[in-house]
């Protein structure tokens, strides 16, 4: 037992330093990239030129393209945690491939690409728990749950989302609640959060106001809770196919240069498309854009992670799921208050956000209660929240459950097709050809 509490704060401790120099990395290119010192990095992306977001884009396109591929070629594999955890044939968590894998990948969201950091924390912290629990000995499935919880650690850190983390690591991670999952997660969350601490601000990561629960907003959460059901599936099935048709080898770069060249172009235009969602999104939050924009950007959002993430190029899925959520349901929030006015466009987006990320998670608490961290927002707009993710993970569910039946019927029809029963006649001689009758 001292040993496995030994590795849990060391666990907790490392997956917070991590977070944080991550999180300075990040910070180091974008300042880089687009020439600004301050502000957040929206506004240092609408202050470049527009050449220097295309250029930008285009060199890390090329860089990181290569880096990759040099990556996957002459090294070992790069397993995610995911993998560790489901697979007990998959090989460890090797530190030096993920740290590498991690750095590139938020290389690239520093430079705009549109996929989410929280990748990078989740897997280095889940590599750093691996190693802390090989060298301590713990069996294997002390292992496993340290692994989860150094990844939801990571992620705790650097977004300030304690409770978060630890909910991601036994909901969507895990699928278990056990105490000692549940203990050890919280552990872990709450050590790297108060370690990134010494770094990073302690603040909400989306500023938000002070936001009244309306009889409106509940309607509306009732109507378009199964519309953000469709709008995370659409947005899981995309980025799922993308990832699963990736090119390999040389490939990967002749890939990455024109397409992350094409998102630079298109941020001439939309420059809230660059990085991880989170400029939109606080923009959807405060009512920061028109009705045509939103509606414009919940399309060209998901698109473009999707168009990234087909490239070969490795991101996360969290923030920007959650920043189309907020798009969607800021545009549907605007068209909502024509008929019934009265509730800000702001608290539209918080639910539609925490709708689709529900989805795309497949962890209805774990999305709840990262919203409300992510946003500080107000106890009395929970149940709208909740209202909405409820009704958007039933729909997908019902959904789900509808298509696999529908597959797995006509794989049935197309097998009767190819194998036909014989004909009754065929299959027994008539009573009149066995009495040898003409």
């Amino acid at each position: 037992m001292a040993r496995y509490l030994g590795a849990v704060a060391l666990a907790g401790f490392a997956a917070g330093a991590a977070g944080a120099a991550l999180t300075l990395l990040l910070h180091l290119v974008q300042h880089v990239a687009f020439g600004y010192t301050e502000d957040t990095f929206l506004v240092g992306v609408e202050s470049a030129s527009s050449l220097r977001r295309v250029v930008a884009l285009a060199v890390g396109g090329g860089v990181t393209g290569v880096g990759w591929w040099i990556l996957r070629r002459f090294t070992r594999p790069v397993v995610q945690v995911e993998d560790s955890l489901t697979d007990p044939d998959s090989p460890p968590l090797r530190l030096p491939t993920v740290t590498t894998d991690a750095v590139l990948q938020l290389t690239i969201v520093g430079l705009g690409a549109a996929v989410g950091r929280e990748g990078a924390p989740r897997q280095v912290g889940g590599a750093l728990a691996a190693w802390f629990g090989r060298h301590l000995g713990l069996t294997r499935d002390q292992q496993r749950i340290l692994i989860a919880c150094g990844a939801g650690a990571g992620l705790a850190a650097v977004y300030n989302v304690p409770l978060g983390g630890a909910v991601f690591a036994a909901e969507v991670l895990l699928r278990s609640a056990t105490p000692r999952v549940v203990l050890t997660a919280v552990a872990t969350s709450m050590i790297a959060t108060a370690t990134a601490w010494t770094v990073l601000p302690d603040q909400a990561t989306y500023l938000v106001a002070h936001f009244p629960l309306t009889a409106s907003l509940l309607v509306w959460a009732i109507i378009a809770g199964p519309l953000f059901g469709l709008t995370g599936a659409l947005f899981v099935r995309g980025t799922n196919l993308a990832a699963e048709h990736i090119p390999h080898g040389w490939h990967l770069p002749v890939a990455t240069v024109p397409v992350f060249t094409a998102l630079g172009a298109l941020a001439i235009a939309y420059p809230q498309l660059l990085g991880n969602g989170k400029g939109p999104a606080q923009l959807a939050f405060t009512g920061g854009l028109s009705f045509t924009t939103l509606g414009v950007l919940a399309v060209l959002k998901p698109l473009a992670t999707t168009a990234i993430l087909a490239t070969g190029a490795t991101g996360g899925r969290l923030t920007p799921a959650f920043a189309t959520g907020a798009l969607a349901g800021g545009f549907l929030g605007h068209a909502w208050s024509t008929l019934w006015p009265g509730t800000s466009s702001g608290v539209f987006a918080i639910v539609g956000a925490a709708s689709v990320l529900a989805v795309m998670l497949r962890a209805p608490l774990c999305a709840i209660v990262l919203t409300i961290e992510f946003t500080h927002i107000d106890s009395v707009v929970i149940p709208a929240i909740i209202l909405g993710v409820v009704l958007a993970s039933t729909a997908n569910a019902l959904a789900s459950t509808a298509r696999t039946s529908m597959e797995t019927r006509a794989t049935r029809d197309t097998t009767t097709r190819r194998h036909p029963r014989p004909h009754r006649a065929l299959q027994r001689p008539s009573r009149r050809a066995g009495t040898g009758a003409p």
